[in-house]
């Protein structure tokens, strides 16, 4: 066999060779590509959100509410954003407009805070009405009568006597028993740790028909507030002593005395009891 015909043959096997090679490559099914999926953490910020569930009327306190996790982009208008300008500090004391239910977002809305608008129909108890009188030093116990205190409600005025021809004599008559004061002027506050409050006008959380007689009071003569000892509060609320309709001629209205009237007082002084004899009577 000569040269050139094995140099044929030698071509011939390598073409066969690399023939079945890429015959081979193209059969065989290729490997897919693995993916590495890359999940991207979404950036998340913290609102305020009630720890429990909130009724209407309630009074929030720093414990009720708590900061929690919110993603970013599902942040609404009105959500109150951790250091964003408010705390939970801030909202101590408010009053709840619209019932919350437990981890749902605090907004402003559903929220009222002393001064504001709509505070006062909030705090107030249901059933009851919001009463102003007016009050000064004199008539307001000098002045050491706080929101949340406890007052009766008396008028005084000035009427004509029956035992005395064409004379006149002073009135004074309990409307109103045991009732809270909800504010002095626009102070609102718990009475705890407050300083003496001088305003000119007390406001009476009061029901339908006391509002009435306490609106007649005021139209018919000079209202006074009489403090309560703090012991009070807990005797319930507040009753209606008088209605309004016209007051009859007192036994202790300022005049002259009425037959079978006694003539004599009875004065205690250093717990020692003693008869004084009435002017005039003598």
């Amino acid at each position: 066999m000569n040269a050139v015909r094995i140099a044929i043959l030698a071509a011939a096997a390598i073409a066969a060779i690399a023939v079945a090679f890429f015959v081979r490559q193209a059969m065989s099914t290729p490997e897919a590509p693995q993916v590495v999926q890359v999940q991207e953490e979404r950036p998340a910020v913290r609102i305020l959100a009630a720890r429990n569930d909130l009724s209407i009327g309630a009074r929030i306190s720093a414990s009720d509410l708590y900061w929690q996790a919110w993603p970013d982009e599902a942040i609404a208008p009105g959500y109150i954003v951790e250091g964003r300008g408010q705390g939970i500090e801030d909202f101590a004391g408010s009053v709840v407009r619209a019932p919350i239910s437990q981890s749902e977002p605090i907004t402003g809305r559903r929220l009222v805070q002393p001064g504001d608008a709509g505070f006062m129909a909030a705090v107030l108890t249901p059933g009851m009405r919001a009463v102003a009188v007016p009050i000064s030093a004199e008539t307001g116990a000098g002045g050491f009568i706080l929101p949340n205190d406890r007052v009766d409600v008396i008028v005084s005025f000035e009427e004509e006597s029956e035992t005395r021809r064409g004379g006149r004599s002073f009135v004074a008559r309990t409307i109103v028993e045991n009732t809270r004061v909800l504010a002095i002027d626009q102070t609102y506050g718990d009475g705890e740790g407050e300083d003496v409050v001088l305003g000119e006008t007390a406001t009476l959380e009061l029901t339908p028909e006391q509002a009435r007689a306490v609106s007649l009071a005021v139209a018919r003569g000079e209202v006074h507030l009489v403090l309560r000892s703090l012991t009070d509060n807990a005797t319930g609320g507040p009753q209606l002593v008088s209605g309004g309709d016209p007051v009859p001629q007192p036994s202790s209205s300022l005049g002259e005395p009425r037959e079978g009237r006694s003539s004599h007082v009875t004065l205690i002084r250093y717990g020692r009891a003693q008869q004084v004899a009435l002017a005039g009577d003598e």
